[in-house]
């Protein structure tokens, strides 16, 4: 991880190492991503970036928690914006990392680093191909359930709920997927995915139809 001297400096210096390092990994695969190249447009010395960061891998950490806090803050607004709607925040999300990916360098930043397989490691995959456990999906969506307004769902236990958090994040992770490295057409992954989540939200059968 990068060290406190990192952290204590301003956000602007932050962000343009941020960016010179996002423009390095889109450039070429993570194996041969220059730390020369990157101090040059953030404009730091060789011995200032290693008073930040052991290696590259310390940047990509960077990045990725950087990433992370923007997620959390985002899912925090969304809920607090939509009442606590669990699936509000979902949908809100999808679009959020659509953004996110769409954003300058950022697609091919993700591939070139993903192709590395300890930067894999680090994200809690095995492979490409693999998606996150079924816990560490669930800690990712069980994290902001005290936000949620929960009045009128029709489970109550933990268990459920636990399931129906799963579920969802899941069906998020796979619209990303499918948009990041199927390349299927953006549109059509967003109606699979509002599909999804109106069968969670509203369920297959109506009321007259729940067993006893």
């Amino acid at each position: 991880m990068p060290t406190d001297r990192f952290y204590r400096l301003s956000e602007e210096k932050k962000h343009m190492i941020r960016e010179a390092a996002i423009k390095e990994f889109a450039r070429v695969p993570f194996e041969k991503a220059s730390i020369n190249r990157i101090i040059k447009d953030a404009a730091i010395s060789r011995g200032s970036f290693y008073t930040y960061f052991a290696d590259k891998q310390d940047v990509v950490s960077f990045i990725f928690e950087d990433s992370h806090d923007q997620i959390k803050k985002y899912c925090y607004n969304s809920l607090e914006q939509s009442g606590g709607d669990y699936f509000q925040m979902l949908r809100d999300l999808f679009d959020f990392f659509i953004e996110l990916l769409g954003a300058e360098n950022m697609m091919d930043m993700a591939r070139n680093v993903f192709s590395y397989q300890d930067n894999m490691a680090a994200m809690g995959f095995r492979s490409e191909q693999d998606f996150p456990s079924e816990k560490e999906t669930l800690c990712m969506s069980m994290k902001y359930l005290d936000r949620i307004n929960q009045e009128g769902w029709q489970i109550h236990s933990e268990e459920d709920k636990r399931a129906l958090m799963m579920l969802g994040m899941s069906a998020l992770l796979l619209a990303m997927t499918q948009v990041y490295k199927q390349q299927e057409k953006l549109e059509r992954v967003r109606r699979l995915f509002d599909a999804k989540l109106r069968l969670l939200q509203y369920g297959t059968y109506g009321t007259d139809h729940r067993p006893n």
